[in-house]
C-alpha cells in the first residue's frame, strides 16, 4: 500500500468517525482502535475496566500514516521497556512502544508518541522483523 493510499484511507476513516480522532499539534494526529484508561464514559459505554488497558492500537498520521502499538510490558513480556519497528509486508510502518505503566492512558500514548517522532526512524532500513530502535 502507498503512502498515497495510506493518507487517502486515514482521511476516509477520520471524516467517517471525527470525535474519534486526537490531535497532537505537531505531531499529527491519530485513531486509536482500543480505547485508554482515562476514557472513563467510552469504558463505561463499552461495558470494559479502566484495569484491561494494558495496550493501545492506534493509526498515526504525521506526513505518512504508521500502525502504531503502545503496551504495557505487563501486556508484552518478554519484551523489554522500548521502541521497536519493523515495516510490514502491507507497507505500513509498525512500531511497538512497550512502557513501564501498566495501564495506557492518553498520556502514555502521547508520551509515546512524542519518544517516537524523537527518533531518526531510517525506513529503508526496517525488514518485516520487530527490531529495537
Amino acid at each position: 500500500m502507498s503512502k498515497k493510499t495510506r493518507v487517502k484511507d486515514f482521511a476516509a476513516r477520520a471524516k467517517d468517525d471525527p470525535d474519534s480522532v486526537r490531535t497532537l499539534g505537531r505531531l499529527g494526529r491519530y485513531l486509536a482502535v482500543n480505547p485508554m484508561s482515562d476514557e472513563v464514559a467510552l469504558l463505561d459505554r463499552l461495558g470494559i475496566k479502566a484495569s484491561t488497558c494494558l495496550k493501545v492500537d492506534l493509526y498515526w498520521e504525521h506526513g505518512d500514516v504508521w500502525f502504531v502499538q503502545i503496551e504495557s510490558e505487563f501486556y508484552a513480556s518478554p519484551r523489554r521497556p522500548g521502541i521497536y519497528a519493523r515495516l510490514a509486508p502491507s507497507g505500513y510502518v509498525n512500531v511497538v512502544v512497550v512502557v513501564s505503566e501498566r495501564l495506557i492512558s492518553s498520556r502514555v500514548v502521547s508520551r509515546s508518541l512524542r519518544e517516537v517522532a524523537k527518533r531518526d526512524l531510517q525506513l529503508d532500513r526496517l525488514r518485516d522483523v520487530l527490531e529495537p530502535l
